[in-house]
């Protein structure tokens, strides 16, 4: 599987992102109790648009052949969770030592004593196994005086980060597949091009 780099920013009109938490509940006949059994590190983005309609042929060329590259869900490629060019200023921190698979990571080179994100923002974690984890905020990063800070937030990981590695603040992402079949596109009158858009996070 090969990670392909889309043109641009990809040019949607409207995103509904989506993460699908497994679980068991067991629901007691007589009592109404129940016992819920989720299944840690499990969690899967999805996300669907709609791509904007490109006018001329020559236009649409290079999206043409980056849905093409993709190769139907052979391939995959990042997609940028945040509305903003950038989400912070601040510079990618790394993470530091007693990572965990779950969902709290301890970070370092930050700045000190800063809210570095809110409760909320996103942030993309590299794992070993080389996917690339999109997880949203349950509180806000907050820094101590040595730059430290420990994130914590959703979905769990499902692995253990290397130490050192960088974790993206700025502009993080899901790494995606398709799941629209088959991928292609659509031509209308006047050449007008639109390309259907549903994706998977690429695990």
């Amino acid at each position: 599987m090969a990670i392909i780099q889309p043109p641009a920013r990809l040019p949607l009109s409207g995103i509904k992102w989506r993460c699908a938490e497994p679980a068991i509940v067991n629901r007691s006949g007589w009592t109404n109790t129940s016992k819920v059994v989720g299944l840690p590190g499990a969690g899967l983005w999805s996300a669907t648009g709609t791509f904007v309609t490109i006018i001329g042929e020559r236009a649409a060329l290079r999206w043409r052949g980056f849905f093409t590259a993709l190769r139907g869900q052979r391939n995959s490629f990042p997609l940028i969770a945040t509305e903003r060019v950038r989400q912070t200023a601040i510079a990618n921190p790394l993470v530091a030592a007693g990572a965990g698979s779950a969902d709290a990571l301890p970070l370092k080179g930050l700045p000190a004593n800063a809210t570095v994100l809110l409760n909320g923002e996103l942030m993309t974690v590299p794992l070993p196994s080389g996917h690339q984890r999109l997880v949203c905020l349950t509180a806000d990063l907050v820094s101590d005086a040595a730059g430290a800070a420990l994130a914590r937030f959703g979905p769990e990981l499902g692995e253990v980060p290397v130490e050192n590695a960088v974790v993206e603040i700025g502009t993080p992402f899901a790494l995606v597949r398709q799941t629209s079949e088959p991928p292609g596109w659509d031509v209308d009158v006047g050449q007008t091009y639109t390309f259907p858009f549903a994706v998977e996070e690429a695990r």
